[in-house]
């Protein structure tokens, strides 16, 4: 009896590390699916803070006198919070004394904003684009230079916003569904 009772007790513990385990499969495979679903949804609002943020550049620009630093000083303040320290942190680099050019400080930021964000290697190439003549030229190829760039991101937020309806539920069910299928699998 004694010998019976132990194995029923081995049994039970067995059954229950394959149930948490299983269940932890599920989630951790859920949660990359989430994950990756995420960076599509995101992608179209950053993009659109994006363009707000270069708008009041512009703003600034045409109808504003102050310096290059503090005009995106003051931007990182209006702007929302997921693009404002693309724009603080190129204030920073400016007004920093190292001698850096406005182009060298924006691709600098955009560097350590395009790790941290949800834009894509198209985006990346668009702001940096945009940054070489950024405060290099005079005030009216500037704004065309702002538009230019507005109008590539509208271009990259249509696109992202179709992938997003493309690609965000599949990822979704994709995680939830190979971890379900993992678990089949192993049990």
């Amino acid at each position: 009896d004694r010998q019976k009772f132990d194995n029923n007790t081995r049994g039970g513990r067995y059954m229950w590390l394959k149930l948490v385990g299983g269940i932890l499969v599920i989630l951790s495979s859920s949660m990359i699916g989430f994950i990756i679903a995420g960076s599509y949804k995101n992608r179209p609002t950053t993009l659109r803070n994006l363009q707000v943020a270069l708008s009041m550049l512009e703003s600034e620009i045409n109808y504003g006198h102050m310096p290059l630093p503090q005009a995106l000083r003051s931007i990182s303040k209006k702007c929302d919070k997921d693009v404002a320290d693309l724009f603080a942190q190129t204030a920073h680099y400016l007004s920093s004394r190292r001698g850096l050019t406005a182009d060298e400080a924006w691709e600098m930021s955009l560097k350590e904003f395009f790790l941290n964000s949800n834009i894509a290697e198209n985006d990346y190439e668009i702001l940096i684009a945009f940054g070489k003549y950024l405060g290099s030229t005079d005030k009216q190829d500037q704004i065309k230079n702002i538009r230019l760039a507005l109008d590539n991101l509208r271009q990259q937020e249509l696109s992202s916003i179709h992938e997003k309806e493309k690609n965000e539920k599949m990822w979704r069910y994709l995680g939830v569904l190979s971890g379900i299928m993992i678990v089949l699998l192993l049990y």
